[in-house]
C-alpha cells in the first residue's frame, strides 16, 4: 500500500508557502471552503459520503487553526521546508535559558504597578522575536528559525502570564 501524506495547511486553503498571508484572504477561503463541506449542503447518500465530508470538515478546521495563528503558521512552514528541524533545536543556550527563568519569575512577582511597565516591553520582545523569525525564514536559515520558535515559546508563555494578571 502506497502511503500518500495528508495535504499541508497551505496547500488546503490554496495558499502559497509563506510567513505572511493575507487575512483577509485567508478567512474568505475559509468561509467558502466551510460551507462546501456543510452538512446542510451536503446531503451524503451513504455512510462513506458522510465520513468522507466529516473528514474534509476537520482538516478545514484544522488547517485554519493552523493558518490564522501567525506562530503555529511558522512551525507548519518550518516543518514543510526542513522536516524534523524543531526537533533537531530543542536544545536552548543556557544563558538564555537563566534569562528566560528570569523573566518568569518577574513576570510570577509583579505587581500591579510593575505588569504595566512590563507588558509594552514583552509584546515588543514577542514582535522582535517575530521579526528576527521572518529574517531566519528569509536567509532559508531553518536551524536558527527553529531555535527562534523554541526560545519565542518563553516570551509568549511569560506575555500570557502577564496578561492574566492585569
Amino acid at each position: 500500500m502506497i502511503h500518500v501524506p495528508a495535504p499541508d495547511a497551505f496547500t488546503i486553503f490554496g495558499l502559497p508557502k509563506t510567513l505572511d498571508v493575507d487575512e483577509r484572504l485567508l478567512e474568505q477561503r475559509y468561509l467558502r471552503l466551510s460551507r462546501e463541506c456543510h452538512p446542510d449542503l451536503n446531503r451524503a447518500r451513504d455512510t462513506a459520503d458522510c465520513v468522507a465530508v466529516l473528514q474534509r470538515s476537520a482538516e478545514i478546521n484544522d488547517a485554519w487553526q493552523v493558518l490564522r495563528d501567525r506562530w503555529r503558521r511558522a512551525r507548519a512552514l518550518l516543518e514543510l521546508e526542513s522536516p524534523g528541524a524543531l526537533d533537531r533545536n530543542k536544545k536552548l543556550d543556557p544563558a538564555f535559558l537563566a534569562d528566560a527563568l528570569e523573566l518568569a519569575e518577574e513576570v510570577a512577582f509583579a505587581r500591579s504597578e510593575q505588569i504595566e511597565q512590563l507588558l509594552p516591553q514583552l509584546r515588543a520582545r514577542v514582535a522582535a522575536d517575530f521579526e528576527a523569525l521572518r529574517a531566519d525564514f528569509a536567509r532559508r536559515d531553518f536551524d536558527a528559525a527553529a531555535r527562534r520558535l523554541h526560545q519565542a515559546h518563553y516570551h509568549q508563555k511569560a506575555l500570557a502570564d502577564l496578561e492574566a494578571k492585569a
